[in-house]
C-alpha cells in the first residue's frame, strides 16, 4: 500500500500552477490493452507507487465520469500529497479509467467509455 496520500481539486487551479509534475505526461500512451497491469507498465518503475495510490482513489470514491467531468468538476483532479498529479486530456482520461474499472470489474471497457460523460457505460450494479 502506497503511502502518498490522493486529494481532489480543480483542473484549472493545478494544471496552472508550478507543481512537482502531471503524471499524465509521464506515460499512457493509449496503446495497451485496457487493463491495470498493462496500463501501468507504460511508465517507468519509479511512478509505480504514483499510479497505484491514483487507482486506490478512483476505487474509494467511486469515479466513474467521463473527462469532461475530469476537466470541468471543482474537484476533478488527482493530486498526490508529493505535489505530482493526473491532468489528463479525454483521451487520457478514458484510458486511465478504463484500465482501473477493466481490471476491478473483470469487464472490457476502452478509452471511448469514460472519454466524456454522454458516453459513459451503466455503472455495474447501479439499477
Amino acid at each position: 500500500m502506497s503511502s502518498l496520500t490522493v486529494t481532489w481539486q480543480n483542473y484549472d487551479t493545478v494544471t496552472t500552477r508550478p507543481s512537482a509534475g502531471n503524471l499524465s505526461d509521464l506515460g499512457g500512451t493509449g496503446e495497451a490493452e485496457a487493463n491495470w497491469p498493462a496500463y501501468v507498465a507504460q511508465y517507468p518503475t519509479e511512478w509505480h507507487p504514483h499510479l497505484e495510490a491514483i487507482r486506490q482513489s478512483i476505487i474509494a470514491n467511486q469515479v466513474w465520469a467521463g473527462g469532461d467531468w475530469h476537466q470541468e468538476h471543482a474537484h476533478g483532479v488527482l493530486v498526490l500529497s508529493d505535489g505530482h498529479y493526473m491532468g489528463c486530456t479525454y483521451r487520457d482520461w478514458g484510458d486511465l479509467l478504463a484500465a482501473v474499472w477493466s481490471s476491478k470489474l473483470g469487464q472490457q471497457f476502452s478509452y471511448m467509455d469514460f472519454y466524456m460523460d454522454v458516453r459513459l457505460p451503466d455503472k455495474p450494479g447501479k439499477k
